[in-house]
C-alpha cells in the first residue's frame, strides 16, 4: 500500500501527509495491507480496539504512540471513540527533513511499535502533531520548506519519548550489520557462511556474536524473516504458496512445504486458513 498522489497543494512530491482519525474507517477494516512507508499514530482516546502490527496486536490506549514502518503488516482495528492523528512519510522525507538520517533513529522506531505516554510527554506530542496538522492544510509558499522543518522537530520530540533507545556500541556493531545485510538479502540467501563473508568475519564469530547479544544464531533470524514474509505474502499479498515458494527463492515446491511444516506447524495448504482464524 502506497500514499496516494494527492493532486492538491496538500501533497509534497517527497510524499508526506497528516491524517485526522475521526469517526470514519481511516483504513480498510477487512484488509491487512502493506505499508511502504512509515506511519506515527498518536491517540488521545483509547477503548477496546487494537493495532496488528507485524501480527503481533497491541490495544489501542489513552495516549499512546504507534510506529508502522515500511513493509511490515498492518490493521488497524479502531472503534468510534478512539480518536487521534496520523503523520505518514517516506524514507526520502525523512532524509530530505533530517540531512543525514542516522541509523539509530529508525532502530529507535522499530524498537518502539507502541509507547503508552505519560500525560507530560502527550502534551508535548499532541502539540507538536496539532502545529503540523495545522501547518500541513495551510496555504503559503513556503509551506513544504516549513512543513519539512517543523516536522524534524517534532521527529526528535517522538524519539525522546521512545523508552527503548538504540544506543550503538563498537560491540554491536556487528550484529546490527548482520540484520541489516539479513533483511535486505534473506529472500536471495539462507546461506549464514554467505553472511560471514560479505561481513569479512569468520563463521564462528558471527555465530557467537549473534548468541552472545542475541540469544539466536543466524539461521534463526533469517528464519524469522522468512515465516514473517510468508504469513505476509499469504494474508497482505493474496499470493498463492506457489508464488511465494517462487518469489522466496525455495528450492522446489517441497523444500518450501517442509519449512512451513517445521517452522509455522502446519502443512501450506492450511496455513491461511489457521491465520484468519487468529486474524479474522
Amino acid at each position: 500500500m502506497k500514499i496516494q498522489e494527492l493532486q492538491n497543494e496538500n501533497h509534497d512530491h517527497l510524499s508526506f501527509q497528516m491524517i485526522e482519525i475521526d469517526h470514519k474507517p481511516v483504513y480498510d477494516f477487512t484488509s491487512i495491507h502493506r505499508h511502504d512507508y512509515f506511519e506515527i499514530i498518536l491517540f488521545e482516546n483509547g477503548g477496546i480496539g487494537s493495532q496488528l502490527i507485524d501480527f503481533k496486536e497491541y490495544p489501542i490506549r489513552e495516549k499512546s504512540l504507534y510506529v508502522v514502518m515500511p513493509n511490515q503488516v498492518h490493521l488497524m482495528k479502531r472503534k468510534r471513540e478512539e480518536n487521534g492523528i496520523i503523520i505518514q512519510f517516506t524514507k526520502e522525507f525523512l532524509q530530505a527533513s533530517l540531512l543525514p538520517v542516522q541509523s539509530d533513529f529508525v532502530k529507535m522506531l522499530r524498537k518502539n511499535p507502541c509507547t503508552q505516554l505519560d500525560s507530560e510527554n502527550f502534551d508535548l506530542l499532541y502539540n507538536g502533531f496539532t502545529q503540523l496538522k495545522e501547518l500541513y492544510f495551510s496555504e503559503g509558499e513556503y509551506k513544504m520548506h516549513q512543513i519539512r522543518h517543523l516536522f524534524a522537530y517534532v521527529f526528535f520530540q517522538i524519539l525522546g519519548t521512545l523508552p527503548n533507545k538504540a544506543e550503538s556500541s563498537k560491540l554491536d556493531a556487528l550484529v546490527d550489520r548482520f540484520i541489516d545485510l539479513a533483511e535486505s538479502n534473506f529472500k536471495q540467501t539462507r546461506l549464514v557462511a554467505d553472511y560471514a563473508k560479505m561481513l569479512n568475519v569468520s563463521l564462528s564469530k558471527l555465530n557467537g556474536e549473534l548468541k552472545e547479544k542475541m540469544g539466536k544464531t543466524p539461521l534463526q533470524i533469517i528464519h524469522e524473516l522468512l515465516v514473517l514474509e510468508i504469513k505476509s505474502m499469504l494474508l497482505a499479498e493474496d499470493l498463492t504458496h506457489k508464488e511465494i515458494s517462487y518469489q522466496l527463492n525455495f528450492d522446489s515446491q517441497s523444500s518450501y512445504s517442509r519449512f512451513v511444516q517445521k517452522h509455522l506447524g502446519c502443512k501450506p495448504s492450511d496455513l491461511k486458513e489457521q491465520l484468519l482464524n487468529i486474524h479474522p
